[in-house]
């Protein structure tokens, strides 16, 4: 029961605080004038939706009917004090365990935001990197100096859908704080962040059905971010982190290596620590040179196995790379040549039965030969070649994957004063190879993307229309899936541009190794403009999948109405 009564006494005391910041602030301003400014301003939008859904021939992803309310509005006292606002509101609450209805404000004034609510903050990729937290807290940035202060419910407890029965692991509460402290402006800074969370196994009922499939966790997480240009041209950055994770607060025994490790000995008084704790690091590193038009940078990149903060979601972990990357702008940035070549591997503790090691390259270019047609280029190559050990027939047997893509964007653009015209071809081509030289089989995945569209705006009548060829086929051994079609739109303003209207259809035929189908797709839209701040709008759309395969891909239609007001102040 500590962290909610402490939650509740933080809510509390950022009321008290906003009071106070307020107060001074009014008394502090120069007030001549102050009697010819609004005391009371809001801006912002807000939008309403109700959606109708139907499905025939498949099992529905929704309810029949949903609605879901959006909004940001920023309120503003005499043009000192403004308060911004972002909330969402859902009747998906009802159905999920963790909600849909999200409500946060972050007052400010000059180098002081407060936070209330639910918040989204980033302190460091490898600490807190955009968790969603209910909490509260403050940012002080004054002159050169960046301090920041979050505490909160980083999750919500889930238990056990006792109506459904789901096999669904359940999630603990999990309550904790972050803090970042640094000095530094504009390019060059540094920062330092601190983490600490932890699981409250009280928040599960006891006799829930997956007890112990779940075990609750603690975590200390710290880490640094620092930029400085020098030599007027070069540019160097960190960023790193070391993570202690407990991943079971119930394990009994010591953590193996704490004797030894001055990380657990300065940090292990602020999370417990057993058996089941470990550590983990990680850094990002890089030097760069920018004198136009040729730039490059050189970086480094480490992630542990395993790597892990209660402050972020996901990291793709157990690797490391080197990459250079040079870049080119010639002609006023009319011709744009950019690339990086890199190497990369995995298995950095030799704990698992294979290695790979991977090439990573990129290549693209961009040109604007007349103020009419250009085009994008694109090329990457990334290959993989995994040594795998079996360790029960003392062998050893190499993987090697190599993934090749290529893309051509040519487009032309026509203006004048009565037409707009523009034709824009994309060509993409991916090939995956994967190669077994135990037993010398190759596989190969070909993957061919297409499409051709033409526009053309009639600006006297306001009216566009637009037509397009798609190609999509994926070819492997013994399988084939794609679709080929067409696609046709059109819309048309009225009413001196407060109504607007629109059709889009896509009309494409499935392929298959075995079968094909039709699939018709088809989208209605409406805007209309009460006024400057008021507008209604509907969606309709609906899909139409007919199978020639009845048995194994049945037959289905989806619809789905959509009514919307826009409200913007």
């Amino acid at each position: 029961m500590i962290p909610y009564l402490t939650f509740r006494c933080n809510q509390l005391f950022i009321s008290i605080i906003l009071f106070i910041v307020v107060s001074q602030n009014l008394r502090s301003q120069n007030l001549e004038g102050i009697s010819k400014q609004k005391p009371l301003t809001i801006n912002g939008g807000m939008m309403a939706q109700i959606i109708f859904y139907n499905a025939n021939g498949i099992s529905a992803d929704r309810q029949p009917i949903s609605y879901i309310l959006t909004g940001s509005p920023t309120i503003g006292i005499y043009n000192i004090i403004t308060i911004p606002l972002i909330f969402t509101y859902s009747e998906q609450e009802r159905l999920l365990r963790q909600p849909f209805n999200q409500f946060g404000i972050s007052p400010n004034y000059k180098w002081i935001t407060l936070h209330a609510g639910y918040q989204n903050l980033n302190y460091s990729q490898f600490t807190l990197a955009g968790h969603t937290i209910l909490g509260a807290g403050i940012d002080l940035n004054p002159g050169i100096f960046r301090f920041g202060f979050i505490y909160g419910r980083f999750n919500r407890a889930t238990g056990a859908d006792t109506s459904s029965k789901a096999l669904q692991p359940y999630t603990y509460a999990n309550y904790g704080y972050a803090i970042k402290l640094g000095l530094g402006k504009g390019s060059n800074f540094f920062e330092l962040s601190f983490l600490k969370a932890k699981d409250y196994s009280t928040s599960i009922r006891p006799d829930s059905v997956f007890r112990g499939q779940v075990t609750p966790a603690e975590n200390v997480t710290i880490g640094m971010n620092g930029q400085i240009r020098f030599l007027k041209y070069f540019t160097y950055s960190i960023e790193g982190a070391t993570s202690l994770y407990t991943s079971n607060l119930g394990s009994k025994g010591n953590m193996v290596d704490s004797a030894d490790n001055l990380l657990v000995k300065m940090l292990g008084h602020l999370i417990t620590t057993n058996s089941s704790t470990a550590h983990f690091n990680a850094i990002q590193t890089g030097i760069g040179f920018q004198q136009n038009p040729f730039g490059l940078k050189l970086q480094y990149h480490r992630i542990d196995p395993d790597y892990k903060s209660m402050g972020a979601y996901f990291f793709n972990s157990d690797l490391e790379n080197i990459t250079i990357a040079p870049s080119l702008n010639l002609f006023s940035n009319k011709l744009r040549l950019n690339g990086s070549i890199g190497f990369q591997h995995d298995n950095l503790n030799s704990q698992n039965q294979s290695t790979s090691h991977r090439i990573i390259g990129s290549a693209n270019f961009s040109a604007d030969l007349n103020s009419h047609l250009g085009f994008d280029f694109s090329f990457s190559d990334y290959s993989d070649n995994q040594q795998m050990k079996t360790i029960l027939l003392k062998d050893t047997f190499r993987i090697a994957q190599v993934s090749e893509n290529i893309s051509f964007t040519p487009r032309y653009v026509f203006a004048n004063e009565k037409y707009v015209h523009s034709v824009i071809l994309s060509l993409n081509y991916n090939l995956f190879t994967t190669l077994d030289n135990s037993t010398n089989n190759q596989e190969q995945t070909k993957t061919w993307n297409s499409l051709l569209n033409y526009q053309i705006t009639i600006i006297a009548t306001n009216l566009t229309l637009n037509a397009g060829l798609n190609y999509t086929d994926v070819m492997a051994v013994g399988y084939e899936e794609g679709n080929e079609g067409i696609t046709l739109g059109i819309s048309k303003i009225l009413k001196k541009g407060k109504l607007s209207l629109g059709w889009n259809g896509s009309f494409l035929y499935g392929i298959n190794s075995s079968s094909g189908g039709l699939i018709l797709n088809q989208s209605l839209n409406a805007n209309y403009k009460i006024s400057k701040q008021n507008s209604f709008g509907a969606n309709v759309n609906y899909i139409n999948n007919k199978s020639q395969q009845i048995v194994y891909s049945p037959d289905y239609s989806e619809l789905t109405v959509t009514l919307n007001y826009r409200l913007s102040f």
